[in-house]
């Protein structure tokens, strides 16, 4: 037994003086005598090694808090010992020293092994195969989950999230991660957690005049102001150090003040209703002045509808007003909300009230509102998680609510598929109708690991590109974000799924490491094995 350990210590002496020796030997190597590809396979192969690496650190960590304390060290806590010893942030000593405990090797009293507490993320660390960023996505839900899930289930569910971990970004993970958790439990933290939550606070102003805002919002307060900031925030847009600031640069083709009544709107609205946006078809622009962005109802095929006992009813015409509403001061005195929940309603209702006043232009050719998708099934059970423009996800209580008020499309798909029910699909090239279906379809940019949500895209000849004789039809385009519609040119290409119509990214030679060719971010769903159901009509 005393030889076994001397010979484990020899060994792990040996490695060091080796690692010290090739990491001396890389220091002294001239790279410039490498070309391109054989650089990115070093920079891959060393990627791997300083993983794996962060591995063998957990062990030796976890060894020493198993052998000794803080106080026979000489320090308070292991955090101070480590921040002491390796000059290193308080904040980055306690993020190895948790990284020990839940990754490496655990010791009972009487000297038995356990596995770590995370022990699929432990292994695909040291394997190389995920990093520390998405280990820290995965503690994070492991720990929300905990209080709905088994030890057994939530082993799974690491499992699973490790297996998405592995050939996807921590950006595309953490949404995978937010999915998962919103299956486990739909309805949040209680009844309704934005009662709890939910609240605005301004602080006191400082000395520059200044006061700190800050809060929680909920899902439908984050989507009106997502979707406002998204225009009205965009570079050059109301600055007050313009002298004559721009305040709404593409007028709403739906607000009345903005187009003459007496116009014939085959021409002039036109120019309006097509803004000159980095990804907008060269096709669009051409026939803007000669036909309307949409074709007339005569020329729209209607898609199938499902054969089931519910319909998107139409936008209620405000009936004449009632009468005025008495203010009741007791009323007033029952109100249960504290100041900074009464603070987020009335900031929400602001925003609403400014969206549906058609007021805010129009972005990427479409008018600044929501656009909401969710599927049918979600809708007639009332449960659920819907998807908005800009990627906020919404529980199905809040889009019932939002879609009390008007002037938001609501676009209800099929289930497991993407065929819209209640829309048209236009013969005009990259209409209106084409951009709703490219918002709920892709949901966001389509290239992998591409975090840009649909209200930050535009339309992009996907199959084949537009250089290469592209047609702007509704089965060829996807969306994608600026810098990435430019990758055409950089020896990226495109095919559809004829299927699904999702958009597949293949890169070039130098750029492909064998990844998936979809964006899974804006449809983690897609990451989790398919529930089992019956087919849907």
């Amino acid at each position: 037994m005393i030889s076994d350990v001397a010979g484990g210590r020899d060994a792990v002496q040996h490695a060091l003086s080796d690692r010290a020796a090739s990491v001396k030997a890389l220091l002294d190597a001239d790279f410039a005598m490498f070309d391109t590809a054989e650089l990115l396979g070093l920079l891959s192969e060393r990627e791997q090694q300083a993983r794996a690496d962060t591995a063998v650190d957990h062990r030796i960590l976890a060894a020493l808090m198993d052998r000794a304390t803080p106080h026979e060290i000489g320090g308070k806590t292991w955090t101070d010992v480590l921040a002491t010893r390796d000059r290193l942030s308080a904040t980055e000593a306690a993020r190895r020293i948790t990284a020990a405990r839940d990754l490496g090797p655990r010791h009972t009293m009487t000297g038995e092994v356990l596995e770590p507490v995370l022990v699929a993320c432990a292994a695909a660390l040291a394997a190389g195969r995920i990093t520390s960023g998405h280990i820290a996505i995965i503690r994070a839900t492991l720990n929300k989950a905990s209080a709905y899930l088994d030890a057994t289930a939530r082993g799974q569910l690491e499992s699973t999230l490790v297996d998405i971990a592995a050939t996807n970004t921590p950006e595309t993970v953490q949404k995978a991660a937010d999915h998962a958790l919103a299956l486990i439990n739909p309805d949040g933290d209680g009844p309704d957690p934005a009662r709890h939550r939910r609240g605005l606070s301004i602080g006191p102003q400082d000395v520059d005049g200044m006061a700190k805002v800050s809060g929680w919002v909920d899902a439908e307060f984050a989507a009106y102001l997502r979707t406002i900031l998204d225009v009205w925030a965009r570079p050059g847009i109301n600055n007050p150090d313009d002298e004559q600031p721009q305040h709404n640069p593409d007028p709403n083709p739906l607000d009345e003040d903005a187009v003459d009544t007496d116009t014939d709107t085959d021409t002039e609205p036109e120019a309006e209703d097509e803004p000159e946006d980095e990804g907008e078809t060269e096709a669009e622009a051409a026939s803007a002045q000669a036909e309307p962005e949409v074709e007339p109802e005569s020329e729209v095929e209607p898609q199938p509808q499902a054969e089931v006992e519910f319909e998107v009813p139409e936008p209620e015409q405000p009936g004449p007003a009632g009468p005025p509403v008495k203010w009741d001061p007791d009323e007033f005195l029952r109100d249960p909300r504290t100041q900074s929940q009464r603070n987020h309603d009335a900031i929400k209702a602001v925003l609403r009230d400014t969206l549906m006043s058609k007021r805010l232009g129009q972005h990427n050719g479409l008018p600044v509102t929501l656009v909401v998708s969710t599927t049918l099934k979600e809708l007639e059970a009332a449960a659920g998680i819907a998807v908005t423009g800009s990627g906020t996800l919404m529980p199905m209580r809040d889009l019932i609510r939002l879609a009390e008020h008007a002037h938001h499309y609501l676009i209800v798909y099929r289930h497991h598929t993407a065929e819209p029910l209640y829309m048209g699909r236009s013969k005009r090239l990259a209409t209106k109708a084409q951009r709703l279906l490219l918002y709920n379809r892709d949901r966001g940019c389509t290239r992998p690991g591409c975090t840009q949500a649909a209200c930050r895209c535009q339309a992009h000849h996907a199959n084949p590109s537009w250089n290469n004789g592209g047609l702007t039809d509704a089965p060829d385009l996807g969306l994608g974000c600026g810098p990435d519609n430019q990758l055409a040119e950089l020896g990226w290409t495109n095919t559809i799924d004829p299927v699904t119509g999702r958009v597949h990214w293949h890169p070039p030679p130098l750029m492909d490491t064998g990844g998936d060719t979809l964006n899974h971010h804006f449809h983690p769903e897609e990451l989790f094995p398919p529930p089992d159901s019956d087919e849907d009509g």
